[in-house]
C-alpha cells in the first residue's frame, strides 16, 4: 500500500509539472536615429515564434506606432518603422519651411512588462513626442494580453460588475486627490460625470487605474494614477475566478 502511494505521488507531482504553463518570456527591444530627429525606442519583444507571439509583437508595435504618429489621420495603416519615418519626413518639412529654427523634435518611448502571470500579461508603454510648443506629448498606454490567444483583454473581459468597480475606482481617486467632503470628482472631470480611465492594468500589488494628461483636470495636474489591492477588488475580477 506504502508503494502504491508513492507512485500516486510521484505521478502527480509529475503530471502537474509537465501541465505547469511557462509564462511568456519577453526580450528588449532598441531603436535609435539621432540624424535629423532624436528618436529613442525601447519596449519588450516576445522571444518566442508563433502566432501568439506575433499578435502581442504586432500590438505592442502598433501602438508604439500610434504614440509617435499621433498627428496622422488613419494609423491603422503605419508600422513601427513606417511611423519613425513619418516622424523624421515631417520634421524635415518643418525645417524647410522654418529654416531659422532650432527646434529639434523628440520621440521617447519606453516599456516594460508590469505583470506576467498565465492568465494575463499587462505591458505599460510610456511615450514622449515634442514637435514644438510649450511642452511635448506625454502618454502612457496599458495593455492586457491574454497569454493563451495573444488578443488584448477588454474592460467586460476583466470585470464581472462594471458598476461596483466603477464605484471604488471613484472612491480611491477621491483618496489620491484628497477631494474634501465639499467637493466631487465632477469638479475634475470639466463638470461632466465621473469616469473611468482608458488605462487599466495588472500588478502585483493590485489593479492599476490611470488617467493622462488631460484625461482628468488640466495639465498641470499630469498622470493620475491608483491602485486597488486585490483584496478589494478580487471578488470583481473575472481572470481570477
Amino acid at each position: 500500500m506504502k508503494k502504491l502511494s508513492l507512485i500516486i505521488v510521484i505521478f502527480t507531482l509529475f503530471y502537474s509539472c509537465k501541465n505547469e504553463v511557462t509564462p511568456i518570456e519577453f526580450s528588449e527591444t532598441a531603436i535609435e536615429n539621432n540624424e535629423h530627429v532624436n528618436i529613442e525606442i525601447i519596449y519588450p519583444k516576445v522571444t518566442s515564434k508563433s502566432d501568439i507571439a506575433s499578435k502581442i509583437n504586432s500590438e505592442i508595435e502598433q501602438t508604439i506606432s500610434k504614440n509617435i504618429a499621433f498627428f496622422e489621420d488613419d494609423t491603422e495603416q503605419l508600422s513601427l518603422e513606417a511611423s519613425i519615418k513619418d516622424f523624421e519626413n515631417r520634421y524635415i518639412n518643418f525645417k524647410k519651411e522654418f529654416e531659422d529654427s532650432s527646434i529639434k523634435w523628440d520621440a521617447n518611448v519606453s516599456g516594460e512588462v508590469v505583470y506576467n502571470s498565465e492568465n494575463v500579461i499587462t505591458i505599460a508603454i510610456d511615450s514622449y513626442t515634442f514637435t514644438g510648443g510649450a511642452h511635448g506629448n506625454s502618454v502612457i498606454t496599458l495593455l492586457n494580453f491574454n497569454p493563451k490567444t495573444g488578443a488584448l483583454y477588454s474592460f467586460d473581459d476583466i470585470f464581472n460588475n462594471p458598476t461596483k468597480v466603477t464605484e471604488l475606482a471613484e472612491t480611491y481617486l477621491e483618496k489620491e486627490l484628497n477631494i474634501s467632503k465639499n467637493q466631487n470628482t465632477d469638479d475634475y472631470f470639466f463638470d461632466e460625470f465621473f469616469k473611468m480611465p482608458e488605462n487599466i492594468g495588472f500588478s502585483d500589488e493590485g489593479i492599476i487605474f490611470l488617467y493622462n494628461t488631460y484625461e482628468i483636470a488640466a495639465y498641470a495636474q499630469g498622470v493620475t494614477e491608483f491602485t486597488i489591492p486585490y483584496s478589494e477588488i478580487s471578488e470583481f475580477l473575472k481572470l481570477l475566478e
